[in-house]
């Protein structure tokens, strides 16, 4: 069981799980046959927003320590835009 805020949602093993970036937030998705979809959007503190923007060197491990959201998608065993990214090419 996956609890945020006073959110609650069961994960079956055929879960898809999506990490999203924004320039206005992130949004974390949880899709499930049968189901409705659960979507968390949540912000992220301005100085982590914009890190890309001038680090020079901003990778995946610099994002991962700027959003808990990405761990928490790897830990689920879901994608990301780094993941879909490198996976593409």
């Amino acid at each position: 069981m996956l609890i945020i805020g006073e959110r609650r949602i069961v994960l079956k093993p055929d879960a898809v799980v999506q990490h999203r970036l924004g320039w206005l937030g992130q949004r974390l998705t949880i899709e499930q046959p049968g189901e409705a979809s659960f979507t968390h959007r949540y912000r992220l503190p301005w100085a982590s927003q914009l890190a890309p923007l001038w680090e020079a060197t901003y990778d995946r491990w610099s994002a991962e320590a700027d959003d808990p959201g990405l761990v928490l998608t790897e830990l689920l065993g879901g994608i990301d835009g780094w993941r879909q990214a490198s996976a593409d090419n």
